[in-house]
């Protein structure tokens, strides 16, 4: 495994644009107009993925999937991104083909036009230069094999072609987030370290590169929380600077934040770069509002496969607390199964999934979704979301990735479900959870939570 204990390519591009022109790979048609650069953000796009881990286990890492889950949590909240136009592939979910088929094939070219700004955020492995016998840098995904990168990685040169060739989008931004594990870290946990110069990533004009450290530092992980420290920093900056605060000046606070942190637990620096030789335009604002948003698009495969999604009516004995965020989505008498996350519809997911989603949202603090998830007998049991907060805080989950052998299901009851959850493996506890399911005009909801008997 040297290949993981050499220098690994990390770039880490800035987030949005106002009215701005093609970024990130893209090439502007020579002698382009500023005024033509600057043309609103008709709609935004995003693909999220973060990849702790991997199919080979001696690869796995502590955060990726941590930061590029808080870098979509960010997106679709502050970032003014909507939900179904961010698709978050983690873990298990982000293999080769599937980043490769959303980003090029099945969704981002169905959905992005040339007037729409489009994020792309991975957060990984990545292999040096030196690790192939041509030179190539590659993106590690949860299937590569680290001894047939050719065959299983993901060049970094193939995403730049793909992302030009493929998506429509005048306006695209990249986040590249690799990591390894070892190699300068001398047995102190996992670094990120940089062996990439920004100005040569940078291709053509339009393009905005902002590169964690210098090619020749290590990037680090925290010490203090569950994130590589310039992911955290960017983050920290894009919300503490406003919605209005563009992209440069969101460098100079992440620079120094970086900067602070690094040489106060390390004793070493790491100085993030910014390569904005090759921008033209307007700078860069993560926040900017679409002008005429547009519904989101399923990819291909689900159009191939799914049935047609209806109005489904309201059973004699529905709910009558409607979910939150979703009180003006539907008419009083029906519930939209468009306007619930798909994994939560019972007729294209099956108990178990639910409830791995449904951990999978505690395990990273997406308190709100797991909120969500709870049928009003279960939410009752709460004075209110705060409540159920502080409780399922101190569950501290082992994996987000539980096998199927953890669960086991009993048949429906009616509307109900029961499921016997081993939780050794998932969080410690030498106990099996049983979870009551409801299912709902259609849609999963849990309805109990208890020890088995």
């Amino acid at each position: 495994m040297r290949l993981f204990h050499t220098a690994i390519t990390i770039i880490s591009a800035a987030v949005c644009i106002s009215a701005a022109s093609p970024i990130a790979f893209l090439i502007q048609p020579a002698g382009a107009q500023e005024t033509a650069a600057n043309r609103p953000v008709t709609d935004k796009w995003a693909l999220v993925i973060g990849v702790s881990k991997f199919t080979d286990p001696s690869l796995n890492l502590r955060y990726p999937a941590k930061d590029a889950q808080d870098f979509y949590n960010y997106l679709i909240t502050k970032g003014k991104f909507a939900k179904d136009h961010v698709r978050l592939l983690l873990n298990e979910n982000a293999t080769k083909d599937r980043i490769l088929d959303q980003l090029g094939d099945s969704w981002l070219p169905r959905a992005a036009l040339p007037d729409d700004l489009v994020v792309i955020f991975i957060s990984s492995h990545g292999s040096s230069s030196d690790a192939d016998i041509r030179g190539v840098n590659y993106v590690v995904a949860h299937d590569t094999n680290p001894t047939k990168l050719f065959t299983t990685g993901i060049p970094m040169q193939h995403l730049a072609d793909t992302i030009r060739e493929r998506v429509h989008s005048d306006r695209v931004l990249v986040v590249l987030d690799t990591c390894h594990a070892g190699g300068a870290s001398g047995g102190k946990g996992i670094v990120r370290t940089a062996n990439a110069d920004a100005a040569s990533i940078a291709q053509g004009s339009g393009q905005l590169v902002i590169c964690s450290s210098d090619k020749n530092q290590t990037s680090w992980e925290s010490k203090k929380y569950p994130n590589s420290v310039f992911t955290r920093s960017l983050i920290d900056g894009l919300q503490k600077q406003g919605e209005s605060t563009d992209v440069n000046q969101v460098f100079d606070f992440v620079k120094d934040q970086v900067q602070q942190e690094v040489v106060q637990e390390r004793g070493v620096l790491q100085t993030p770069v910014l390569e904005a030789s090759k921008w033209t335009g307007k700078d860069l604002v993560i926040a900017c509002t679409p002008v005429r948003p547009r519904p989101g698009v399923k990819d291909l495969d689900s159009l191939a496969a799914a049935p047609p999604v209806v109005a489904l009516p309201v059973a004699a004995k529905s709910y009558t607390q409607t979910p939150p965020g979703r009180e003006n989505s539907t008419p009083p008498a029906t519930v939209a199964a468009t306007h619930v996350d798909r994994v939560r519809l019972v007729r294209e997911t099956s108990a178990i999934d639910f409830l791995k989603y449904h951990f999978r949202a505690i395990a990273f603090k997406d308190f709100a979704v797991a909120w969500d998830d709870l049928a009003p007998a279960y939410k009752a049991k709460f004075q209110d979301q705060s409540a159920y907060q502080t409780s399922v805080s101190r569950h501290h989950w082992l994996t987000t990735t539980p096998s199927d052998s953890e669960f086991s299901v009993a048949p429906a009851q009616g509307d109900l479900v029961k499921v016997r959850v081993r939780m050794q493996k998932l969080a410690g506890y030498n106990a099996v959870w049983l979870y009551t399911l409801r299912m709902q005009n259609g849609i999963w909801y849990v309805e109990a939570v208890g020890n088995a008997p």
